[in-house]
């Protein structure tokens, strides 16, 4: 539906009420659209070690989340519903005299900023920002997807991060990225992962970074396999004066990796998806940070190596049911003499579901997962969840 009106349809549109909500509409020489989703996801969980406190490890996977022990630990099930996955986009585009087109794109959902919600009576969180960015001819300006990411692999399952768990990249953040549909490089936003070694790990940024993270991706097909290459360059850096918890720490270390991944289509419908990628210093941009970039080594910031995959076969059994198995696993090679052996060593996972659409835009599904987290000592812990979840798109 296109509302080509003025300033009134404008302001309804912006506040949401009557009908505007339900297409685009012109203002100016400038276009607003909008789209997004509502879904609803029922999950049922059995980690296999411990409790884990409601949070984004109960309402999505994530591996670091998973507890662990040495053997005899009090398995513990929770039921949990939740609405945060949602999503909300409006885009602008604005034609130019010289014919070009400057385009915006406004990304919100409700996962990370949940503010003071709580589930006893209203079940409210805040809206949070994914992504917000400008687009002109092969610019692009704002926070996106990081480059290093193939977000045309994307396997199809409930539980959106879950492709990015433990096998896979996944990060938004600022950028300046030059490029188009079979290329790109950008500088991105740095920030440096630092692991503190103690009885109880843990991880942050530094804020010290100096120089933008370096990202290109190239494009290319081989037959039916539509394939991505991606590098990244980075600098690791930790600038600290000294203080009451220790002396002054200056160091910096080069980090990066590579990235193959892709889609191969198979008979008729079915199609394979795949990633593979290793490096030293990744933490942050693989499985979700269950690892850091980097650890200190007498005052000398050390990059952590890893490596991580995925792959999925997905199969539609006629238009409307179809279904995707996925392996992923991830493995850090820490050096506990700096370490310690209180940190995950593998993460793996194994998914299956069936989804159905009685129509394009609405998918109803039922997934399961099993993941297991071992840590350098031994130590692991299993997580088995059943998830329901509809999903419809506008």
């Amino acid at each position: 539906m296109k509302h080509r009106t003025g300033a009134a349809a404008l302001v309804t549109m912006l506040l949401g009420c009557g009908s505007a909500w339900a297409g685009e509409v012109q203002y100016g020489a400038t276009s607003f659209t909008w789209s997004g989703y509502a879904k609803l996801d029922v999950l049922f969980s059995r980690f296999s070690e411990g409790e884990v406190a409601q949070g984004v490890g109960r309402d999505f996977y994530v591996p670091a989340t998973i507890p662990v022990s040495a053997g005899g630990g009090k398995a513990y099930e929770a039921f949990d519903t939740h609405v945060k996955e949602s999503r909300l986009v409006l885009r602008t585009a604005t034609p130019l005299s010289t014919g070009e087109v400057v385009s915006t794109h406004l990304e919100l959902d409700f996962i990370v900023n949940q503010g003071a919600a709580n589930e006893q009576i209203t079940n409210a969180y805040n809206p949070g920002l994914r992504r917000y960015f400008v687009t002109y001819g092969n610019w692009l300006l704002g926070q996106e997807w990081t480059t290093f990411m193939n977000l045309d692999n994307v396997p199809d399952t409930l539980d959106f991060v879950c492709y990015a768990s433990e096998g896979a990249v996944l990060g938004r953040q600022p950028m300046v990225r030059y490029g188009g549909a079979r290329w790109a490089v950008a500088l991105e936003n740095t920030e440096t992962s630092l692991l503190t070694p103690a009885a109880a790990p843990a991880t942050a940024g530094t804020g010290d970074g100096v120089l933008p993270d370096l990202a290109s991706n190239i494009r290319f097909k081989v037959g039916r396999a539509h394939l991505m290459l991606a590098g990244l360059l980075r600098q690791l850096r930790i600038d600290n004066a000294a203080s009451a918890a220790g002396p002054a720490v200056r160091s910096s270390a080069v980090g990066g990796g590579a990235s193959l991944s892709g889609r191969i289509g198979l008979g008729a419908a079915d199609d394979i998806r795949f990633v593979l990628s290793a490096g030293a210093g990744l933490g942050r941009y693989v499985a979700l940070g269950t690892v850091a970039d980097a650890v200190l080594d007498d005052g000398e910031l050390k990059a952590i190596p890893l490596l991580a995959g995925m792959l999925a076969y997905r199969h539609p059994w006629n238009p409307q049911w179809r279904s995707t198995v996925m392996l992923s696993q991830f493995d850090a090679d820490n050096d506990t003499a700096l370490t310690g052996t209180n940190v995950t060593r593998r993460v793996r996972s194994a998914t299956v579901n069936l989804l159905y659409s009685p129509f394009s835009r609405l998918t109803l599904g039922m997934e399961y997962r099993h993941a297991q987290r071992e840590l350098e000592d031994g130590r692991d812990g299993h997580l088995d969840r059943v998830q329901f979840s509809s999903r419809y798109s506008f």
